[in-house]
């Protein structure tokens, strides 16, 4: 079993639309579930309350005390985190995956709301986390990404540009590859950019 987590202290960086569009291509490659650690509003498990036949992977709300048993059977799962989590939490959550996903806006904001979130995990020598820069407009995205890099901090090479279609995607309780919007699909392959980057990650 490979378990990715999406995370950040920050809330509105794309954590959820991250996590529901990375367990949407592993869900192509494997029985896949999303745990929805988000207790107030379980974002994830509304997007994917649909039945469309688009959909490819599971989603439950996290529950801490039979999260063994909800992960028992599925090859991959995705943790899209509570928000709003303390520096011991992430730690944790880094600890317990494959691979720690931490998004961001490229925006003064959420810049600042990054370095916050990534102090805990550098001072406790986490290493397997990467950022990955989301709703990205202009050079804004490349811009943090070279910062970044240049600083020591992983960064994907891959990054997602802002649609306004990913919000129509939630609302329609569709996959974006499934709504017939050529903005939605191009951010959806840009997500499985991320995915195979990730992957490879997870397998070195």
């Amino acid at each position: 079993m490979k378990i990715f987590s999406i995370a950040n202290m920050k809330g509105g960086v794309g954590k959820t639309t991250t996590a529901v569009q990375l367990a949407q291509g592993l869900g192509k490659k494997g029985k896949t579930l999303l745990l929805d650690a988000d207790q107030e509003l379980q974002c994830a498990v509304a997007w994917r309350s649909s039945d469309d036949p688009a959909w490819s992977f599971d989603a439950v709300r996290y529950d801490g005390k039979r999260a063994d048993k909800q992960m028992a059977g599925y090859k991959y799962v995705v943790i899209d985190s509570k928000g709003n989590e303390q520096g011991h939490d992430l730690v944790a959550l880094a600890r317990a995956s494959d691979l720690l996903i931490v998004p961001t806006r490229p925006e003064g904001v959420s810049a600042a709301g990054l370095a916050n979130t990534l102090s805990p995990l550098l001072d406790a020598g986490i290493s397997n986390f990467r950022v990955l820069v989301v709703v990205n407009e202009g050079g804004r995205g490349e811009e943090l990404r070279e910062h970044l890099a240049d600083n020591g901090i992983p960064v994907f090479n891959s990054m997602v540009r802002k649609s306004t279609a990913v919000g129509d995607s939630v609302e329609r309780r569709i996959p974006l590859e499934a709504y017939q919007n050529r903005y939605a699909k191009t951010v959806a392959l840009e997500y499985q950019s991320v995915l195979r980057e990730a992957l490879s990650y997870v397998s070195k």
